[in-house]
Protein backbone atom coordinates (compact mmCIF):
# COMPACT_ATOMS: atom_id res chain seq x y z
CA UNK A 1 0.00 0.00 0.00
CA UNK A 2 1.13 3.52 -0.66
CA UNK A 3 -0.24 7.01 -1.05
CA UNK A 4 0.75 9.57 -3.60
CA UNK A 5 -0.29 7.60 -6.66
CA UNK A 6 -0.80 9.34 -9.98
CA UNK A 7 -4.39 9.91 -11.10
CA UNK A 8 -3.84 7.55 -14.05
CA UNK A 9 -3.10 4.70 -11.63
CA UNK A 10 -6.80 4.44 -10.85
CA UNK A 11 -8.93 5.22 -7.85
CA UNK A 12 -9.58 1.62 -6.82
CA UNK A 13 -5.88 0.72 -6.71
CA UNK A 14 -5.53 2.83 -3.57
CA UNK A 15 -6.88 1.37 -0.32
CA UNK A 16 -9.88 3.25 1.01
CA UNK A 17 -12.17 3.04 4.00
CA UNK A 18 -15.76 4.13 3.43
CA UNK A 19 -17.46 5.40 6.59
CA UNK A 20 -21.22 4.87 6.69
CA UNK A 21 -23.44 6.88 9.03
CA UNK A 22 -26.63 5.19 10.21
CA UNK A 23 -29.43 7.59 11.24
CA UNK A 24 -31.30 4.59 12.71
CA UNK A 25 -28.42 3.55 14.99
CA UNK A 26 -30.17 4.88 18.08
CA UNK A 27 -32.93 2.35 17.52
CA UNK A 28 -30.93 -0.53 16.07
CA UNK A 29 -28.15 -0.69 18.65
CA UNK A 30 -29.48 0.79 21.87
CA UNK A 31 -30.34 -2.57 23.45
CA UNK A 32 -26.84 -3.98 22.89
CA UNK A 33 -25.27 -0.89 24.42
CA UNK A 34 -27.59 -0.70 27.40
CA UNK A 35 -27.39 -4.45 28.05
CA UNK A 36 -23.61 -4.09 28.29
CA UNK A 37 -24.07 -1.16 30.69
CA UNK A 38 -26.27 -3.30 32.92
CA UNK A 39 -23.82 -6.21 32.72
CA UNK A 40 -20.88 -3.96 33.63
CA UNK A 41 -22.80 -2.37 36.49
CA UNK A 42 -22.95 1.13 34.97
CA UNK A 43 -26.73 1.24 35.44
CA UNK A 44 -29.22 -0.87 37.39
CA UNK A 45 -31.39 -3.19 35.30
CA UNK A 46 -34.51 -1.26 36.35
CA UNK A 47 -33.15 1.93 34.75
CA UNK A 48 -32.65 0.44 31.29
CA UNK A 49 -36.09 1.04 29.77
CA UNK A 50 -36.36 4.66 30.92
CA UNK A 51 -32.84 5.39 29.65
CA UNK A 52 -33.69 3.67 26.36
CA UNK A 53 -36.72 5.95 25.93
CA UNK A 54 -34.58 9.03 26.61
CA UNK A 55 -31.89 7.94 24.14
CA UNK A 56 -34.37 7.10 21.40
CA UNK A 57 -36.16 10.41 21.85
CA UNK A 58 -32.98 12.04 20.50
CA UNK A 59 -33.14 9.89 17.36
CA UNK A 60 -36.81 10.38 16.42
CA UNK A 61 -36.36 13.57 14.38
CA UNK A 62 -34.80 12.45 11.05
CA UNK A 63 -32.78 15.67 10.54
CA UNK A 64 -31.29 15.48 14.04
CA UNK A 65 -30.61 11.76 13.67
CA UNK A 66 -28.73 12.35 10.40
CA UNK A 67 -26.65 15.13 11.99
CA UNK A 68 -25.83 12.95 14.99
CA UNK A 69 -24.94 9.96 12.80
CA UNK A 70 -22.67 12.10 10.60
CA UNK A 71 -21.01 13.68 13.66
CA UNK A 72 -20.41 10.29 15.30
CA UNK A 73 -19.05 8.86 12.04
CA UNK A 74 -16.74 11.84 11.46
CA UNK A 75 -15.35 11.54 15.00
CA UNK A 76 -14.73 7.84 14.41
CA UNK A 77 -12.98 8.65 11.11
CA UNK A 78 -10.77 11.18 12.92
CA UNK A 79 -9.87 8.55 15.51
CA UNK A 80 -8.92 6.09 12.74
CA UNK A 81 -6.70 8.81 11.21
CA UNK A 82 -4.91 9.42 14.53
CA UNK A 83 -4.36 5.70 15.13
CA UNK A 84 -3.20 5.18 11.53
CA UNK A 85 -0.61 7.93 11.97
CA UNK A 86 0.64 6.26 15.15
CA UNK A 87 1.29 3.16 13.02
CA UNK A 88 3.15 5.15 10.37
CA UNK A 89 0.31 5.30 7.86
CA UNK A 90 -0.74 8.40 5.95
CA UNK A 91 -4.41 9.23 5.53
CA UNK A 92 -6.43 11.55 3.35
CA UNK A 93 -10.14 12.14 4.11
CA UNK A 94 -12.31 12.81 1.08
CA UNK A 95 -15.73 14.24 0.44
CA UNK A 96 -17.34 15.58 -2.71
CA UNK A 97 -17.84 12.16 -4.30
CA UNK A 98 -21.06 10.94 -5.90
CA UNK A 99 -22.65 9.47 -2.78
CA UNK A 100 -25.60 7.85 -4.57
CA UNK A 101 -23.36 6.05 -7.07
CA UNK A 102 -21.03 4.92 -4.27
CA UNK A 103 -23.98 3.59 -2.26
CA UNK A 104 -25.20 1.69 -5.32
CA UNK A 105 -21.70 0.31 -6.01
CA UNK A 106 -21.26 -0.86 -2.40
CA UNK A 107 -24.87 -1.95 -1.84
CA UNK A 108 -25.44 0.55 0.98
CA UNK A 109 -29.05 1.19 2.05
CA UNK A 110 -30.46 4.47 0.74
CA UNK A 111 -31.40 5.67 4.25
CA UNK A 112 -27.74 5.63 5.34
CA UNK A 113 -25.27 8.46 4.71
CA UNK A 114 -21.66 8.31 3.52
CA UNK A 115 -20.10 11.51 4.89
CA UNK A 116 -16.46 10.63 4.22
CA UNK A 117 -14.05 8.21 2.59
CA UNK A 118 -10.50 7.78 3.78
CA UNK A 119 -7.51 6.90 1.63
CA UNK A 120 -4.93 5.12 3.78
CA UNK A 121 -1.49 3.66 3.20
CA UNK A 122 2.24 4.08 3.56
CA UNK A 123 3.78 7.03 1.78
CA UNK A 124 5.97 6.00 -1.13
CA UNK A 125 9.45 7.21 -0.09
CA UNK A 126 10.33 7.69 -3.78
CA UNK A 127 7.59 10.26 -4.28
CA UNK A 128 7.21 13.74 -2.95
CA UNK A 129 3.81 15.04 -1.89
CA UNK A 130 2.59 18.41 -3.09
CA UNK A 131 3.16 21.28 -0.65
CA UNK A 132 0.34 21.67 1.85
CA UNK A 133 -2.26 24.23 0.77
CA UNK A 134 -3.40 27.07 3.01
CA UNK A 135 -5.10 26.03 6.24
CA UNK A 136 -6.99 28.41 8.49
CA UNK A 137 -5.27 29.24 11.73
CA UNK A 138 -7.34 28.47 14.81
CA UNK A 139 -7.54 32.20 15.64
CA UNK A 140 -9.32 32.81 12.31
CA UNK A 141 -12.33 30.69 13.20
CA UNK A 142 -12.27 29.92 16.92
CA UNK A 143 -11.36 31.15 20.34
CA UNK A 144 -10.90 29.72 23.80
CA UNK A 145 -13.41 30.87 26.39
Amino acid sequence: MRLGGRPDEGFLKQPHIVFIANPRAGFEHVDKVLDSWVELGYIPKEAKEKLKENIQRGWTDREKAVRKAIRDTALFCMTVMIVARAYGLETHPMEGFDEERLKEFLGVDKDKVIPVMLAIGYKDPQRELLPRAYRFKFEEFGRFL
